[in-house]
């Protein structure tokens, strides 16, 4: 025979153990903007890739990924998953570039037949600069910080 409070003890610790990750997700929102601040904007690292030196660009975006992996780890979970849309073209733009080490064109075609994998990206970008902007008090367009009044009522 089962016993009520056993079910009982055992729906609540799964629930408990379903819900821990949960509360653990919610990143380090100091932190993300502390590091959001530090890390270079994706149209800054690919405006710094040389066509004529592949290796180089490999470092940089590897370099670039680090960054985002780094951000998306500390990222609250509001704007988490953009985050991690971002690290992901980044990636894939890494890929690509690796695959194609000593032809940047040939690196810029691939990236181009990802054009389905790279949609959201701007939106992204979007919510990442609103978020910087709103809680981070950073305006990532302009790179400076913006000043951020609250009133009270």
């Amino acid at each position: 025979m089962t016993h009520p409070r056993l079910l009982l003890g055992i729906g609540v610790s799964v629930l408990a153990l379903a819900l821990l990750p949960a509360c653990s997700d919610d990143g380090d929102s100091d932190a993300f903007c502390q590091r959001l601040g530090d890390t270079d904007q994706v149209g800054a690292i690919l405006g710094e890739l040389d066509a004529s030196d592949p290796a180089g660009a490999q470092e940089r975006l590897r370099e670039g990924l680090e960054q985002f992996q780094d951000l998306e780890a500390d990222a609250p979970g509001a704007i988490r998953d953009d985050v991690a849309r971002i690290r992901q073209g980044v990636q894939l733009i890494l890929e690509s570039v690796e695959d194609h080490p000593d032809d940047l064109p040939a690196a810029r075609q691939a990236i181009a037949g990802e054009i389905d994998e790279l949609s959201g990206l701007a939106q992204a970008g979007e919510a990442v600069a609103d978020y910087a902007r709103d809680e981070c008090g950073l305006d990532l367009e302009g790179d400076s910080e913006v000043e951020t009044t609250t009133t009270e009522g």
